[in-house]
């Protein structure tokens, strides 16, 4: 089994969530998956002092900031084989909706960059099983609109703790057609007809243990749906 973990960059408020996804790819390996990171090689939105949330003057590359988390191991979205793969992964962190879409400025009006799409797509299609961690579920939904029916996706739960508006998330989700489950840091939400999961993550107001449980509770629930593909 090999999945493919798709970057948006490094640090929560500008790239992928460092924590997240550090923890996906310590999970994967306590789960004998094998991985590659992806990742767009294209400018970032912006980049963001993470002490004080201040924008710098300056422009970097999503790719290359990725390859900070992977240990520099880690290729081009435009080039890779998506054949190989059995499984898609896609950590949270604002990159998600400033780097890999346009959610951050424009929400369900968004597009998505064609690349990540044509990723998404291609799982889906194929009925590979897509995981999607904390505020990526927003790429999910619109990737899918009109493709998949019935989708379940979890943004987290409006009955818990959070520094972010669930239910406006919520909201949103559904004006894709998803159907929206609450779920705390706790739980995971698996949609066995769409083969998609996701977990709340740092959607929820969480400690890194109880985010690092929640991720290895989502890839025990993707192991599972691997070890179904009718195509493995």
């Amino acid at each position: 089994m090999k999945a493919l973990v798709l970057l948006s960059g490094c640090g929560v408020f500008d790239g992928s969530e460092i924590h997240e996804s550090v923890s996906t790819l310590i999970c994967l390996c306590k789960n004998s998956i094998e991985y590659e990171c992806i990742s767009p090689n294209i400018d970032m939105h912006h980049v963001l002092n993470h002490i004080n949330g201040d924008e710098i003057n300056e422009k970097r590359n999503v790719l290359i900031e990725s390859s900070r988390i992977s240990r520099g191991k880690i290729t081009d979205l435009s080039i890779i084989d998506h054949e190989k793969f059995e499984c898609l992964i896609i950590p949270g962190g604002f990159g998600v909706a400033k780097n890999l879409s346009s959610w951050a400025l424009k929400e369900v009006d968004c597009t998505i960059h064609p690349d990540v799409k044509k990723l998404i797509l291609h799982f889906f299609d194929l009925k590979k099983p897509i995981l999607s961690l904390c505020v990526s579920p927003t790429i999910v939904a619109k990737s899918l609109l009109n493709k998949a029916k019935d989708l379940k996706l979890t943004i987290g739960s409006t009955q818990h703790a959070s520094e972010y508006n669930i239910s406006e998330f919520q909201t949103a989700l559904k004006q894709m057609d998803v159907n929206t489950i609450n779920c705390s840091i706790k739980e995971v939400c698996v949609d066995k007809k769409n083969r998609v999961i996701s977990a709340p993550c740092y959607m929820m107001e969480a400690n890194i243990d109880e985010v690092f449980e929640n991720i290895s509770l989502a890839i025990i629930e993707l192991k599972k749906l691997l070890q179904k593909n009718p195509l493995m």
